[in-house]
């Protein structure tokens, strides 16, 4: 056995050693710097899962709660348009501007008084729109219901 033989071989293994300790302890620092960043990229994660959830529960509790307003205001403003004395009362103040028109022009009763009931349900209905009308939902018509007072 050659004694230059064996040196050179050893130097090569030496070489071969520490190269792949060199690679080895790289790879080994590499991967304990993945596994950090990797931990704290899922915590971030874990975070902001957790604020979007929280932010979506909140959404969802308060489009429930406005939505059950909603119908609660829906069925109130339903049953407000349907009372029967909104309904009474308009027939009744068609009728009374009807006789006060008719206790004007007395000589005549039956056409009189259809021509008065008609005169009296168009100014009704023009009331019915616009500020007058918004007006008289707020405070409800204090006008006398029976014969016109003598001037």
């Amino acid at each position: 056995m050659d004694p230059n033989l064996f040196w050179t071989f050893g130097y090569g293994l030496l070489g071969g050693l520490l190269f792949s300790f060199y690679v080895w302890f790289r790879g080994y620092q590499e991967r304990r710097r993945l596994t950090i960043e990797l931990e704290r990229l899922r915590n971030h994660l874990n975070a902001h899962i957790e604020l979007s959830y929280e932010g979506t529960n909140k959404r969802k509790g308060e489009l429930e709660r406005l939505q059950h307003e909603n119908e609660n205001l829906r069925v109130t403003v339903k049953a407000w348009q349907q009372k029967p004395d909104r309904r009474e009362l308009r027939q009744l103040h068609v009728y009374d501007h009807a006789a006060r028109q008719l206790m004007q022009n007395a000589p005549g009763f039956a056409p009189h008084w259809e021509n008065a009931l008609q005169r009296a349900e168009g100014v009704i209905g023009d009331e019915d729109r616009g500020l007058l009308a918004f007006a008289r939902r707020l405070v409800l018509p204090t006008r006398k219901v029976g014969p016109p007072e003598a001037p």
